[in-house]
């Protein structure tokens, strides 16, 4: 999902990803703010680049907002092709090996930590969650997963990560999956709770984690910034996600930005 605003940064995020993954085709989703400039800078440097509208994403029993159109419209083009959720925020530094893998074996991937590298049964992470009392949607959400009749199966696990870079494997369960974990999540916790900011990456989580072949990427060679903090050179990075105000401290984003576009040629 892209808007008038990081225009300038998804640029840095796509291209230098292209250069990386170069066989692929280009989908955004405008948030309803790109002007007609942005359109013609995107064609000019993503010739047959898809745009979608914001309007255009079935919302049918599902959150509005935050994010969910992204999901939603993710979710629809993995009913037949491998697709990757890129966020405006990451830059590609270095060579991406095991997303290459993970597309040649069809495999699921999601941006991580050391944490949360492994799979948790539902029952586990319902255990875990449950400690932190009443906390952030994402760990009010995760507390319930125990109870979800959509997590009676003793099989289904879960990875803990971020849905800034994801990658899935075609196939038509996704939709009506999140359809019905959104009801059971809405049941649970009501629909104020559930539609506020950051229900949308637990549910990015759930629908990865049931993939085919779903698991965490190496980290820190793939990661989010500062959480958790490395002691490795942020240079030997190949991808790095600067989420929210951390594209702004420190002067990193724009120096590693800054490299991987000059490597651009």
């Amino acid at each position: 999902m892209v808007g008038h605003r990081v225009i300038h940064e998804y640029l840095v995020a796509v291209k230098t990803f292209l250069s990386r993954c170069p066989q692929s085709q280009v989908h955004i989703l405008n948030d309803g703010s790109l002007t007609a400039d942005d359109r013609s800078l995107l064609a000019h440097h993503l010739p047959g680049i898809v745009i979608h509208e914001f309007a255009d994403a079935d919302m049918t029993g599902l959150p509005k907002g935050n994010c969910w159109e992204r999901l939603v419209t993710l979710l629809t083009l993995a009913r037949d092709h491998y697709v990757i959720q890129l966020d405006a925020d990451i830059v590609v530094n270095g060579d991406l090996t095991e997303v290459l893998i993970a597309i040649e074996q069809q495999r699921a991937f999601l941006l991580g930590s050391p944490e949360w590298a492994n799979a948790l049964s539902m029952k586990d992470m319902s255990a875990i969650a449950q400690h932190w009392g009443d906390c952030h949607i994402q760990g009010r959400s995760e507390q319930e997963f125990a109870r979800l009749p959509l997590f009676q199966n003793q099989t289904a696990q879960y990875f803990r990560g971020c849905a800034a870079f994801v990658g899935l494997p075609p196939s038509p369960h996704y939709l009506p999956m999140l359809r019905k974990f959104s009801a059971q999540m809405t049941s649970a916790l009501g629909e104020e709770k559930w539609h506020t900011w950051g229900s949308e990456q637990v549910a990015s989580n759930v629908i990865v984690s049931a993939a085919h072949g779903a698991h965490v990427l190496p980290w820190p060679k793939y990661q989010t910034y500062q959480f958790p903090p490395t002691s490795q050179d942020h240079d030997l990075a190949s991808l790095i996600h600067f989420m929210g105000t951390y594209r702004y401290q420190g002067g990193t984003y724009r120096r590693i930005a800054a490299s991987a576009m000059l490597a651009l040629g």
